[in-house]
């Protein structure tokens, strides 16, 4: 039996940071202020010819991606160091930790705001220096720029001694509050933004602790953004599913693990049969 779940119409964008801006917020005097929560986004980016599809993790510690020839039907994944928008990434081994034999470079510069990066891809074939131009793979008509603000309770009574509880969305251009979220417990020191549903936006990943769950238990809050509200929408029923959300954009799917893969369309999840 073909399974479907439901998902939202999502929309979110948002300015590129690695670390969560912080300001004084009303209603949040039983709360303090989280200012170390890491922002992990994946960016999904096409080449202009079509040819090449990145997965791109920036802003943080350890930029990373992976890179896939969609005419030769190779992966790639690549490791390395960011300076401002300035990404310049080496080839590794499948878990990421060793370079491979075969060295690939791929350095380019992101526009964090708009998604689109000028690239080189560099092979080890004669040193062969390939000119690759990015955009997002999946477009959208309009980007709001959001920043993010967090706010928890610290004590001993909390799981990892402390919990994250609120998320404030602020509109970068007005700096106004947008919305807030609350009626969660989440980890504390790190959130995800990924596009679930491959409309061209990103949505907000939390990892679920309440009821004692631990990071382990792989289970996570799914907070989709609806262009025609504006507003996050809390999704349940995603939140039904155990296993972290892999997307594999290149395919339009998602891999929860588990042998739980998801093909995305029109706004539908269906069950992959034989995962």
């Amino acid at each position: 039996m073909k399974t479907q779940i439901l998902l939202c119409l999502t929309t979110l964008s948002l300015s590129f940071l690695s670390f969560a801006e912080t300001v004084p917020a009303s209603g949040t005097d039983n709360l303090k202020s989280f200012t170390n929560v890491r922002v992990s986004m994946q960016r999904m980016l096409r080449s202009d010819d079509g040819r090449y599809f990145l997965d791109l993790y920036a802003g943080i510690w350890n930029p990373h991606g992976t890179l896939h020839d969609l005419t030769d039907q190779k992966a790639i994944a690549f490791k390395g160091l960011q300076k401002g928008d300035q990404l310049n990434l080496k080839s590794v081994s499948v878990n990421g930790d060793v370079a491979v034999s075969e060295q690939y470079q791929l350095n380019g510069n992101l526009n964090a705001n708009t998604g689109d990066m000028s690239a080189v891809f560099i092979t080890p074939k004669n040193n062969e220096n390939i000119p690759i131009q990015f955009g997002p793979a999946f477009t959208t008509v309009e980007r709001p720029l959001f920043i993010f603000k967090f706010y928890g309770l610290e004590n001993a009574q909390q799981p990892y001694g402390r919990a994250l509880k609120q998320v404030d969305v602020w509109n970068k251009i007005t700096n106004k509050v947008v919305q807030s979220l609350t009626g969660f417990t989440a980890y504390p020191k790190s959130i995800g933004y990924m596009d679930i549903n491959l409309d061209g936006y990103y949505d907000i990943v939390l990892s679920d602790t309440s009821n004692e769950r631990k990071i382990e238990d792989k289970r996570f809050i799914y907070w989709m953004y609806n262009p025609k509200t504006h507003q996050f929408q809390r999704s349940l029923q995603m939140e039904n599913i155990t296993g972290f959300p892999a997307i594999r954009g290149e395919k339009q799917q998602i891999d929860f693990g588990y042998g739980q893969v998801y093909q995305i369309k029109d706004g539908l999840l269906n069950r992959v049969e034989g995962n």
